[in-house]
C-alpha cells in the first residue's frame, strides 16, 4: 500500500482526488504517462478554465483551486507497505459465468389520436376501431414486458440471494484490491449492471476508451463468478482481472503495495470509460462568464451538469457521480465566483488533535470555509488583482452511492497514520442535519444514506492489511471479507473502529 498523497489534517487538500484523465489514444505508454501525471478529472472543467477568477486544474480536490500564475502544489505519493508479503500459488480463475435472461428495457407505448369519430374506408375498414385495437395490443405488449421484467428480476434476485460470499485469493500484496472488489461486488446497482443480458452492447469501443470494453468485460466475468457459488468457503483467483487492470494503469502491474482508495478511483475511471455513452467528445467551448452570472444558480448548476455529461455519461457515473458547488469570495469587495464540478467520492479530513470524532464532523470540516492568503491568493475578477479570499464547498447534487474516504494518512511529519476513532451511522446518515453542507440552491428532498460497505486498514503507514465488511444487497446480512476468508457478522459494534478507511453509503429509497 502507499501513503496518502496529502495531509490528513490540513484543509488545503481535504477534497476528493479527481479521476485520472487519460488521453484519447489507446497506447499503453500514453495511458501510463497520463496516469502518472496525477491529473484526475472526469468533468469538462479542464477544457473550460474560468478567466479573471481562478484557474481550474480539472480537479475537485480542496487544494486544487490554484491561482493564476501560481503552480499547484502536488505532493509526491509515498508507498505504504503491506504485511501480506506471502505470495500463494496462483490458480486459474474459473472463467465460467452465470447467464440469466433478463430484460431491462421499458416498453414504449405509442401515442395515438383520441378522436372518437369512426372513420371508414370504402372497403368497410374502420380506422377508429383498428386504432383502438392497436392501442389495446400495444398496452398488452407493454404489460407483458413489465411482467417479464419483474419475473426476470425476481429470478435474478432468487439466484443472487445465496451468492456473493466468495473469497478472493491474495496474489501477493493484493489485499487492497480484494477489499475494494468486495465493496463494489455488494454495490447493488453495479452488480445488476454486470448481469445485464445485453452488457456487451454498452461497451465503448471508440477512441474515448483506452480498453475498449475489455476491463468492464473482465470485471463482469469476475463478479459473475463470485456470485455463482452459494458457498462461503469458495475462493476465486482475480489474476485475470488484475492483469487487465495493469494494462489500463501500469502502476498496478506487479505486486507492489498499494492504497485501496487510489485503486478504487482508477478502477471506477476505467469502468466508466469502457461504458461511456459519449463516443466522440465535443470540442472545448469557452464559457461566457458574464452571461453565466445573470442566470439563476439552479440553472447554472443544471447547465454545468449537462456540460459534464457531454464528456462523461455512463452507467458508472449514474451510480457514483454527484455535483459539488465551490464558492470563492473576495474579502475586499465581497465578489463571489461560483463553479460546479462532478465528484465521485469525498476525501474528508479528520479533526486535529482529537482521539475521536464522527463522520458528520469530518464532512462539516470538509465543507467549512477556508481562507486563501499569501501565495494562495486568487485573482479577483472585480478588483483585477490577487486578493485574500475564502473558499467553501457544498453539495449541489447527491449521488446514489456516496463514497467517503477518511484521510488517515499524512506526510506532514513524515509518513504517519491517524488512528482517530471515527463514529459513523450504519443507517440514516442525514446530510440535511449538518449545517452548511447542502447548497443553498439544492432542489428537492435531501436523501438519507445507509451504510453497506467498509474498506478497513489495520496497521501503520509502513505495514498493514486491508479487509472489507459488506452488507449483502439482497439478504441485508453483514459479512467480513479477509482475502480468501468470509465470516458472518452479527455484532454491529465491530463495524465502527479506527480501521475504517473508505465508507460506502447507498441512497435510502
Amino acid at each position: 500500500m502507499s501513503a496518502g498523497r496529502s495531509s490528513a489534517n490540513t484543509r488545503t487538500s481535504s477534497m476528493t482526488r479527481p479521476m485520472p484523465q487519460l488521453n484519447n489514444t489507446p497506447t499503453v505508454s500514453s495511458v501510463t504517462r497520463s496516469i502518472q501525471t496525477g491529473s484526475m478529472n472526469v468533468t469538462a472543467s479542464s477544457a473550460r478554465s474560468r478567466p479573471l477568477t481562478v484557474v481550474r486544474q480539472g480537479s475537485t480536490d480542496r487544494g486544487s483551486i490554484s491561482t493564476q500564475n501560481i503552480p499547484p502544489t502536488v505532493s509526491i505519493s509515498q508507498r505504504r507497505i503491506s504485511n501480506d508479503t506471502t505470495r500463494p500459488t496462483i490458480t486459474s480463475q474459473d472463467r465460467s459465468t452465470v447467464t440469466i435472461n433478463q430484460h431491462y428495457g421499458n416498453g414504449a407505448v405509442s401515442e395515438s389520436s383520441n378522436d372518437d369519430t369512426e372513420q371508414c374506408e370504402p372497403n368497410g375498414y374502420n380506422l377508429a376501431s383498428t386504432m383502438k385495437a392497436n392501442e389495446e395490443s400495444t398496452s398488452a405488449t407493454a404489460s407483458s414486458i413489465d411482467r417479464q421484467n419483474t419475473q426476470s428480476y425476481l429470478l435474478l434476485e432468487s439466484q443472487l440471494k445465496s451468492g456473493g460470499l466468495t473469497g478472493l485469493q491474495n496474489l501477493g500484496n493484493t489485499c487492497f484490491m480484494n477489499s475494494v472488489l468486495q465493496c463494489l461486488s455488494n454495490t447493488k446497482p453495479l452488480l445488476l449492471f454486470c448481469y445485464k443480458e445485453d452488457l456487451d452492447t454498452h461497451f465503448n469501443r471508440s477512441s474515448t476508451s483506452v480498453m475498449k470494453g475489455s476491463l468492464m468485460k473482465e470485471y463482469a466475468n469476475l463478479i459473475r463468478t463470485m456470485w455463482s457459488s452459494s458457498s462461503s468457503h469458495s475462493v476465486v483467483s482475480p489474476s485475470a482481472f488484475k492483469s487487465i487492470v495493469g494494462r489500463f494503469a501500469s502502476r498496478f502491474v506487479g505486486y507492489a503495495q498499494q492504497d485501496s482508495q487510489e485503486f478504487l478511483r482508477y478502477l471506477l475511471q476505467g469502468l466508466h470509460e469502457d461504458v461511456n455513452r459519449v463516443q466522440q467528445k465535443p470540442s472545448p467551448s469557452k464559457i461566457d462568464e458574464k452571461a453565466e452570472e445573470k442566470k439563476k444558480e439552479t440553472e447554472r448548476a443544471r447547465t454545468s451538469w449537462e456540460r459534464c455529461l457531454l464528456y462523461d455519461n455512463s452507467a458508472i457515473a449514474d451510480i457514483f457521480a454527484g455535483q459539488l458547488k465551490s464558492t470563492l469570495e473576495c474579502t475586499h469587495c465581497q465578489y463571489q465566483s461560483t463553479t460546479f464540478d462532478m465528484f465521485w467520492d469525498l476525501s474528508i479530513p479528520l479533526p486535529r488533535n482529537k482521539s475521536s470524532s464522527s463522520v458528520q464532523e469530518c464532512i462539516q470540516l470538509f465543507m467549512s470555509k477556508e481562507e486563501l492568503d499569501g501565495n494562495e491568493k486568487p485573482m479577483c475578477a472585480k478588483c483585477k488583482q490577487k486578493r485574500r479570499c475564502t473558499k467553501k464547498f457544498s453539495i449541489q447534487k447527491c449521488p446514489d452511492i456516496l463514497v467517503l474516504h477518511l484521510k488517515r494518512f499524512s506526510q506532514a511529519r513524515g509518513r504517519t497514520k491517524l488512528n482517530t476513532h471515527v463514529d459513523f451511522p450504519i443507517i440514516n446518515l442525514k446530510l440535511d442535519d449538518l449545517a452548511d453542507v447542502m447548497s443553498t440552491s439544492y432542489e428537492g428532498p435531501v436523501p438519507t444514506y445507509n451504510l453497506f460497505g467498509i474498506s478497513n486498514h489495520s496497521g501503520t503507514a509502513y505495514s498493514g492489511h486491508y479487509t472489507a465488511q459488506c452488507k449483502h444487497p439482497f439478504t441485508n446480512q453483514w459479512h467480513e471479507f479477509n482475502d480468501s476468508s468470509v465470516y458472518s457478522l452479527s455484532d454491529k459494534s465491530r463495524f465502527i473502529s479506527s480501521n475504517a478507511y473508505v465508507l460506502f453509503y447507498e441512497r435510502n429509497k
